[in-house]
């Protein structure tokens, strides 16, 4: 059994025995601190040109038609993105009511994927329609990444609470167990297709980078890592609004991955002489008798078994929250996100808390990250005494209109309060 087995068995025993003991003579001994656990779910796609409908029958393994493929073709820049990440686990947070000084601990265990990819016009229609589109033209295949990452976290964290006058902050270290990754980046990747479709020039620079393909089950550790996070809390008050101001990094960090790791790199040309290559995918037809492309790219590869470090990529955050009253406050603010394809993403949240300020609901739009415009509705209720649910859905009117979104996710978070 690895050690990261072993610690998080551990620690999920110390929990369960410090609530069973914290709950014993709970009539007589007053309580002297606060703890909860979160059950944690966040999961998005997003993309500035592929629509949902395209997604989900490409997904499902369904006949992608002319019309799915056009109506994407029709939405294509130059450069295109698409990305989504996961994020499943728990968290464990310790309050101390006894020293309001004590910083409030938390323990968080997640299973982290994320995927990122930007691409050409001109590949999504060599892919999908065929290079005979490009006849006696050179399709730029290039300026394309595609960066797919799995890992699992375990996260320590400390929040000191402020007070009127005076910002709360925190602070947070990760160890990560990396599992999966894939990247490739091809700067270059040049085809040119005869107008008579009797020869083709393919130039190609590109890399490739992946983990230990031998062992891809969970909590593989094929590599390890390092990340942190921390936020800084501004009171502010304008117009005689109280408000705050939040700054934060999420996810600043990196894996490294061990020596059974692969390294391709090809930089070279090629050229074929055949009978028909209007459609170099289609090879049933013998148009491209014996070959395929990994045969093409592992002749001209270099290839290397060996470390290599992925940056992870992480999230900074800009936004402010206004209340006006008790019961309405707007929420405004900018992400971005780095090491990755995705543009700044702008947000507006109008927040709606009842007078028991027992349940808030908020409406969201926003613009940027990896898709376009999005709109959505939040939701905080407490139940049950102990209980509160959040839930939120960013791409509400995805499913409405499937042949118009560009996104799709769910968040959910169940907390038990002890």
């Amino acid at each position: 059994m690895s050690f990261f087995k072993i610690f998080f068995f551990l620690f999920l025993f110390s929990i369960s025995f410090i609530f069973s003991f914290s709950q014993e003579d709970s009539t007589v001994i007053p309580k002297k601190n606060e703890q909860t656990v979160e059950f944690y779910g966040d999961v998005f796609l997003a993309s500035n040109a592929i629509t949902n409908d395209f997604i989900l029958a490409f997904y499902k393994g369904k006949f992608i038609d002319n019309d799915l493929k056009d109506n994407v073709s029709e939405r294509l820049l130059r450069s295109n993105r698409f990305g989504g990440a996961s994020k499943i686990g728990l968290t464990y947070t310790y309050h101390s009511l006894q020293e309001n000084s004590k910083p409030v601990f938390s323990f968080s265990f997640f299973d982290r994927q994320n995927l990122d990819m930007k691409f050409s016009d001109d590949l999504f229609h060599a892919i999908f329609y065929g290079n005979k589109s490009f006849a006696g033209e050179t399709a730029q295949l290039g300026n394309f990444q595609l960066n797919f990452l799995r890992y699992q976290q375990f996260r320590f964290g400390w929040r000191w609470n402020g007070d009127a006058t005076h910002g709360s902050f925190g602070v947070a270290f990760s160890l990560l167990s990396g599992e999966q990754n894939t990247f490739i980046k091809a700067n270059k990747a040049d085809l040119y297709t005869s107008p008579d479709g009797q020869f083709i020039d393919f130039a190609l620079a590109m890399q490739v980078q992946q983990s230990d393909t031998v062992h891809k089950n969970y909590f593989a550790q094929n590599g390890m890592g390092l990340s942190t996070d921390f936020f800084y809390e501004m009171p502010y008050i304008v117009w005689k609004k109280a408000g705050k101001i939040i700054f934060e990094v999420n996810d600043f960090g990196f894996i490294r991955w061990n020596s059974n790791s692969m390294t391709h790199s090809v930089d070279s040309s090629y050229h074929y002489e055949g009978v028909n290559v209007n459609d170099i995918l289609n090879t049933n037809g013998g148009t491209l008798p014996k070959l395929n492309i990994d045969s093409v790219i592992n002749k001209n590869t270099i290839f290397e078994r060996k470390q290599y470090t992925t940056k992870l990529p992480f999230y900074f955050n800009i936004r402010t929250r206004t209340w006006y009253g008790k019961q309405f406050s707007l929420e405004k603010g900018i992400s971005f996100l780095f090491n990755s394809s995705a543009k700044p993403y702008y947000f507006l949240k109008f927040h709606f808390s009842t007078r028991k300020q027992n349940a808030e609901f908020c409406y969201i739009v926003g613009y940027g990250g990896y898709g376009r415009f999005n709109a959505g509705l939040e939701a905080r209720v407490d139940f049950a005494k102990h209980y509160s649910l959040h839930i939120a859905d960013n791409y509400l009117f995805s499913s409405v209109s499937p042949q118009t979104a560009y996104g799709m996710g769910v968040y959910l978070k169940l907390v038990r309060r002890f």
